[in-house]
């Protein structure tokens, strides 16, 4: 009878529809970057501080613009957590990329992940299935209540678990954006199981309003782009020392190379966003003339009305155009 059960409960679960690409070890995130361990030192020890803090609000929301790296923290902290088996679910929004580019898989891919994580939660969410044949076409409150805060509120034994939402402003509807908002926030008022919400995403107005119609008490924020320049400095600095130091050893060239000049001007350059970082490494290590010749694009001159941004944009047609010639 146990065994039938067993099956039945794993039946139902594979039941549950999955956004593929949404969890942070998907395999076509394997090659997504994380943080270098001597970069973002402080918010990740903040961060993880928070989860492990019985007393902490609810969610924990990471804001930023575009480019601050944002997602490479989420990242990072959903590794960190999962090592530590304290990781519930991880949802990786990804703007005009399929099932991760809106909410209708959102709250089942969950579910699907509370389930396969935490045994005692599978008899409750494949209950839920067997009690309700349309519950995966039904709205976002029904499939949130049903598959994933009642069976929470049955869970007798204390758990702590922290959930990882990624770039929630890429999901493409602002009002299932503030749906969402407001439905994880009712995990404050969980009792034996406590589930935490780690959560990024722009800071656009459609997330704001969101959180303003949430107490004070359900979250706490942090604005990444307001982190001290000198400090972001120094670890895109790092990033720079530790990826391009390979591509000395590979091809042979001097020492030191790239000097401490040339990374100032580099950080410089970058003015703040890792984005920037991240791209200028992909055209060094891609270019087909080598990485001194690469470099030395990337150091032309920039036009005094130019933004770091602007000479972004150069990079990525460089980057374009050498694609365009290895083809």
């Amino acid at each position: 009878m146990v065994r039938i059960q067993s099956l039945q409960q794993s039946t139902n679960i594979a039941r549950l529809p999955r956004a593929e690409g949404a969890a942070h070890d998907d395999w076509r995130r394997q090659y997504e970057d994380r943080c270098l361990q001597d970069t973002r030192v402080a918010l990740r020890k903040q961060i993880m501080d928070w989860c492990e803090d019985p007393d902490s609000k609810c969610i924990f929301w990471l804001n930023g613009m575009a480019g601050t790296g944002k997602s490479t923290v989420s990242r990072t902290i959903a590794w960190e957590l999962a090592e530590k088996k304290r990781l519930a679910a991880s949802f990786f929004f990804t703007r005009g990329t399929k099932d991760i580019s809106h909410s209708r898989k959102f709250f089942t891919t969950i579910a699907a992940q509370l389930a396969n994580r935490l045994p005692v939660l599978r008899a409750y969410i494949s209950d839920a299935i067997d009690n309700n044949a349309d519950i995966f076409q039904q709205g976002l409150r029904e499939q949130w209540n049903q598959l994933i805060l009642n069976p929470l509120k049955s869970v007798p034994t204390e758990i702590q678990l922290v959930v990882v939402i990624d770039a929630l402003d890429e999901c493409d509807s602002m009002q299932d954006i503030q749906s969402i908002l407001q439905l994880i926030a009712e995990a404050k008022d969980l009792d034996t199981v406590r589930i935490k919400i780690f959560l990024t995403s722009r800071p656009e107005i459609s997330i704001f309003d969101g959180f303003r119609q949430l107490s004070g008490e359900a979250y706490q924020d942090f604005i990444l782009h307001n982190i001290p320049i000198d400090i972001v400095n120094g670890d895109i600095s790092t990033f720079f020392q530790q990826k391009l130091s390979p591509l000395r050893v590979k091809h042979g060239l001097g020492t030191p190379w790239p000097d401490e000049l040339i990374i100032e001007q580099l950080v410089e350059r970058a003015a703040g966003l890792f984005i920037y970082a991240a791209t200028t490494l992909r055209f060094i290590q891609g270019g087909i003339d080598g990485p001194e010749e690469q470099l030395s694009l990337i150091l032309s001159p920039i036009k005094p009305s130019q933004s770091a941004t602007a000479h972004l944009d150069d990079i990525q047609s460089h980057s374009e155009s050498l694609l365009h010639r290895c083809s």
